[in-house]
């Protein structure tokens, strides 16, 4: 397989996901990013890392000059040939721009000889995927028979798949009553924050206006609405005794995607909510949009995370069982660690983008551009995560 990661900065998923596909056999992987020094860094970092059989990492640009996606957006289908799919780990703006070469490149005189040019992103800003999933790139992508898959992070992404997944223990006759997806990354221990990803995807989810399910009909509501506090104990075994005793605080935030589009009429409520530990909301509501990032790193200079972190999620659906018709709620729960090589958000985000770029490159993924959690398989995506992240279920009995 022939891998295309754009961007690979300090702040990106890009090399953590180069380093998941090279542990894959017979891996290509082929790396870009605007800064030519961030691509070195990069070359440097994996050289320790594992890889499979007759895998490698290469530089796309084989004069180490890097890429300017923007000022070389007509050169694109020319990089794009020949490549099984391209996996923008750039900033969400961008992808459009490199979804349209994608269609380029399959829609050439001279495509791809042996297959077709795919594509994949981390997304995560709503008004830009619709622009990939509902409009003329996606009537393209049918046309091409190539597969467009935007967010495909931790969330959106791997939380929408999990979601998915569950519905097929209801009766799916009458709508869910509720489907709340509970998913974090925080320091640890106890701090204000840790920055795991670039801080202007954090303004986008804090500031833009999150598309939920109300009553089974998609709406945008307020952001940072339906505040809530619980304890790290109802996380189940991932917390000890003293750990258990800690709170969270949850808001709903824009991290679901297109997925109300997908479910209305299915669930009554659909939300994200965003875990951080008490207080860094009261904080975050005291910043303009337009002093965000600044203001935020101010306080993170004044409050200096923990060097390790981890990342946390919990899936909650409540409905009817198929089996026995009774009220039913199921959760299923994930969390991950940072270590020595990796932040937890540079593992659940790249590491999952990278297993849904090989599935997707393989051809599993449905033509047209959809998100991972309509274009693949669920249980085709979680049985090829369970290598990387441990997700159980618990189910509730019937109340």
């Amino acid at each position: 397989m022939l891998y295309l990661v754009l961007g690979c900065g300090p702040d990106s998923m890009g090399p953590a996901i180069a380093a998941r596909l090279l542990k894959e056999k017979g891996s290509v992987v082929f790396i870009a990013d605007q800064n030519p020094a961030h691509e070195l860094a990069t070359v440097k970092k994996l050289k320790m890392y594992p890889t499979g059989h007759r895998s490698a990492l290469v530089l796309a640009n084989a004069n180490g000059g890097g890429l300017d996606v923007v000022k070389s957006k007509d050169d694109l289908p020319i990089l794009f040939r020949n490549k099984d799919i391209v996996i923008s780990a750039l900033p969400a703006s961008l992808n459009p721009v490199i979804a349209e070469a994608v269609l380029k490149t399959n829609e050439s005189s001279s495509p791809h000889p042996i297959g077709k040019t795919h594509y994949c992103d981390l997304g995560g800003v709503l008004d830009i995927t619709k622009k990939i999933i509902f409009g003329a790139l996606a009537r393209r992508a049918e046309t091409c028979g190539i597969s467009l898959v935007p967010d495909c992070g931790f969330e959106p992404g791997l939380g929408n798949v999990i979601s998915v997944s569950l519905f097929e223990n209801f009766d799916l006759s009458r709508p869910l009553e509720s489907l709340i997806i509970y998913v974090g990354g925080l320091p640890a221990p106890e701090r204000f924050y840790k920055k795991l990803f670039n801080l202007k995807g954090l303004e986008e989810i804090y500031y833009n206006w999150p598309l939920v399910l109300s009553n089974g009909k998609p709406r945008a509501i307020k952001p940072l609405s339906h505040y809530e506090t619980m304890p790290t104990s109802d996380f189940d075994l991932f917390f000890g005794e003293k750990e258990g005793r800690a709170k969270f605080e949850a808001a709903v935030t824009g991290g679901l995607g297109t997925l109300p589009y997908y479910l209305k009429d299915h669930a009554l409520t659909l939300q994200e909510k965003t875990l951080r530990w008490p207080g860094h909301y009261a904080e975050v509501k005291k910043i303009k949009r337009e002093n965000f990032i600044q203001e935020f790193e101010e306080l993170l200079n004044r409050y200096p995370p923990s060097q390790k972190d981890f990342s946390l999620m919990k899936v909650v659906a409540i409905g009817k069982a198929k089996t026995t018709g009774k009220r039913t709620k199921i959760e299923c729960f994930m969390r991950v660690e940072s270590d020595a090589t990796w932040n937890s958000m540079q593992k659940t985000t790249g590491f999952t983008t990278a297993i849904l770029a090989k599935l997707i490159a393989e051809g599993k993924a449905a033509s047209g551009a959809y998100p991972p959690e309509i274009a693949l398989d669920p249980k085709l995506v979680l049985d090829a995560l369970k290598k990387d992240f441990s997700i159980y279920e618990r189910r509730t009995p019937p109340c």
